[in-house]
């Protein structure tokens, strides 16, 4: 069985026109990009772009139609992801709190903590669980995959969309770290800190809130 050209173009085209879209992944990876080194933000990439593979298997696995068939499974799906979500941003708007008023500069951004207190875990394990929390990627990647066709695809095609989601997140996101890795962004943030970070924690708060009201709202 070949690739089939003309429906990979068609989600390839689908796909690049999402990819910029603002998120919790784009928040975690910003954040790391200006707080932490090339390492930290490495790993925390190779995490979140794995995680984003995995739940594009579970779509084609048709993960996503069984939890449509169990809204109370997708609800405590939504909720651990959220509550993920809210208490990282939590950890990031306390971490703006303490230092407030404290004399900042670039040399005192500290070793990587992108969710705040680092109980989340290393940058790997936040890259993993942030993609995860996100929910309602699962059905929005099912949505994307069922328009383009890649549902009912050849196995080949199928990889090829796999990689290709790769590829695309994977260079979009190293573009934007890399080009907030430059010392005026850095010592920007550093600067302000306590606002940068009351402000990320803000919105990974409001990423998290609206997962949860969103599906309770569904009910």
């Amino acid at each position: 069985m070949a690739l089939d050209y003309p429906l990979l173009a068609a989600f390839a085209l689908l796909w690049l026109s999402i990819v910029p879209t603002p998120g919790p992944n784009t928040l975690l990876i910003v954040h790391l990009a200006l707080t932490a080194g090339w390492r930290e933000v490495a790993l925390a990439l190779l995490g979140n772009l794995l995680a984003i593979v995995v739940t594009a298997l579970f779509v084609l696995m048709g993960i996503s139609l069984v939890l449509a068939a169990k809204p109370p499974l997708r609800f405590l799906l939504h909720l651990m992801g959220g509550g993920y979500l809210v208490v990282s941003g939590l950890q990031l708007m306390r971490a703006g709190r303490v230092h407030q008023g404290q004399d900042l500069s670039l040399s005192t951004l500290s070793a990587p903590r992108a969710l705040g207190s680092g109980r989340s875990g290393g940058p790997f394990a936040q890259g993993v669980l942030t993609a995860f929390a996100n929910v309602p990627a699962l059905f929005f990647l099912a949505s994307i995959f069922a328009a383009a066709g890649i549902i009912g695809a050849t196995a080949q095609t199928k990889a090829a969309a796999l990689g290709l989601i790769v590829l695309t997140n994977g260079a979009y996101l190293s573009l934007l770290a890399w080009l907030l890795q430059h010392p005026r962004p850095r010592a920007f943030y550093a600067r302000h800190r306590a606002r940068m970070e009351m402000g990320f924690g803000a919105l990974f708060l409001l990423f998290g809130a609206r997962l949860v009201v969103s599906e309770v709202a569904s009910w």
